[in-house]
C-alpha cells in the first residue's frame, strides 16, 4: 500500500533554468580558495556584513550551515538537515568564491515561498553577490553567460519594510500564469 500524498510545506515552481544556470556559470573566471577553512572564512566575511543583513537579517554568522569537504560528491549542494541545521557540500573541485557564493545564495532565499531554486529571483541575488564580493568585472562575465544561456534575471531587489527582497517579479509572474 502506498503511503498518503503528504503535502510539502513549501511549494516551489518547477527549477526549469537550472541546468541553464550551471552552464553559464561553467568556464567563468573563478576565485579558488585554498581548503574548506578558507571557503569557511570567505562565507563568514560575507554573512557578517551589513549588505547581507540588508537582505537575510534572520540568516546570522551564528547560523552559518556548516561546510562539508563533499568526498566522493559529484557536485556542490545546499540542504537543510532533519535536524534543522543547513549543511553546504563542496568537494575540491568547487571550492571558488562563486560556489560558496551560490551555496549561500540558495541559504538565504531557502525560506522564501513561491522562487524556483534557480529561478530569476535567485540568478539576481547571485549577480548582485558576485558583484559585491568578486567586484563588477566579475559580475559582467557572468551577466554575459546569463544572457549567452538564455537565463532570466529578476529585477533587482525591492526593500520590503526594513530589508531587501529577491523575486518580487517572479512572483507576480508566476501568479498572473495561474490565473
Amino acid at each position: 500500500m502506498a503511503p498518503p500524498h503528504q503535502p510539502r510545506a513549501s511549494q516551489r515552481p518547477r527549477d526549469t533554468q537550472r541546468s541553464r544556470v550551471y552552464r553559464a556559470e561553467t568556464g567563468l573566471s573563478s576565485s579558488p580558495l585554498p581548503g574548506l577553512e578558507a571557503c569557511h572564512r570567505f562565507a563568514q566575511r560575507v554573512v557578517g556584513t551589513l549588505w547581507w543583513h540588508a537582505r537575510f537579517p534572520d540568516h546570522t554568522l551564528a547560523a552559518l550551515p556548516r561546510l562539508r569537504p563533499g568526498n566522493g560528491a559529484r557536485q556542490a549542494f545546499y540542504r537543510e538537515e532533519e535536524d534543522g541545521t543547513a549543511t553546504i557540500t563542496l568537494p575540491r573541485r568547487y571550492r571558488t568564491k562563486g560556489v560558496v557564493l551560490h551555496e549561500l545564495a540558495h541559504w538565504g532565499l531557502a525560506d522564501e515561498e513561491g522562487l524556483a531554486h534557480h529561478g530569476p529571483g535567485f540568478t539576481r541575488l547571485l549577480l548582485d553577490a558576485i558583484e559585491e564580493f568578486c567586484g563588477p568585472d566579475r559580475a559582467a562575465e557572468l551577466a554575459a553567460a546569463y544572457r549567452e544561456h538564455r537565463v532570466r534575471v529578476s529585477e533587482g531587489a525591492i526593500l520590503d519594510g526594513d530589508r531587501l527582497r529577491y523575486g518580487d517579479d517572479e512572483r507576480r509572474r508566476l501568479a498572473a500564469a495561474r490565473r
